[in-house]
């Protein structure tokens, strides 16, 4: 079981090391395979394109499939393509979805920095004022002890409470 699952993991590498010579890319309705060289470009054995590097067709769903293509002697690099396509899409790369949401989160990481320094209270080094009580507002009026049982909801009426 263990070697098995490092003989796939070694495979999974070497393949990736291997793919990075060539490639396939959707566009749109359009599939590019790229060979490592110039060479032909085959399908189920029937030559589809001549000494090229690359080789793009218009996928349609139906040509789907292993393509190959022959460079050298006895050189031969494999594709298979298979894919959904659709003439509005486009395609979010990895780094620039990543790059926008590192900058957005910086700049929210700034601006709330920024507020807190603005909002903080500036006081100055001197001796501060001492806390009296504050002085009487002319606006309120205090309160009449006389009159004050006598205004309405200044008293409980406790005959509806028993």
């Amino acid at each position: 079981m263990y070697n098995s699952v490092l003989l796939f993991g070694h495979l999974l590498i070497i393949s990736a090391v291997e793919a990075g010579a060539g490639g396939v890319s959707f566009w749109r309705e359009n599939v590019t395979m790229t060979c490592p060289n110039n060479g032909s470009w085959f399908k189920a054995g029937n030559e589809v394109g001549y000494r090229s590097n690359s080789y793009t067709l218009t996928y349609n769903g139906k040509n789907k499939g292993l393509y190959h293509c022959e460079y050298g002697k006895n050189s031969k690099y494999y594709f298979y393509v298979e894919g959904k396509v659709c003439t509005d899409c486009f395609e979010l790369d990895a780094t620039m979805f990543g790059s926008v949401i590192v900058a957005d989160v910086s700049i929210t990481i700034i601006l709330m920095i920024l507020i807190y320094k603005w909002t903080q209270k500036k006081s100055s080094p001197g001796a501060k004022a001492p806390a009296g009580p504050a002085p009487p507002s002319p606006d309120y009026k205090h309160l009449n002890t006389h009159r004050r049982s006598q205004d309405p909801y200044s008293f409980i009426n406790n005959s509806k409470l028993m």
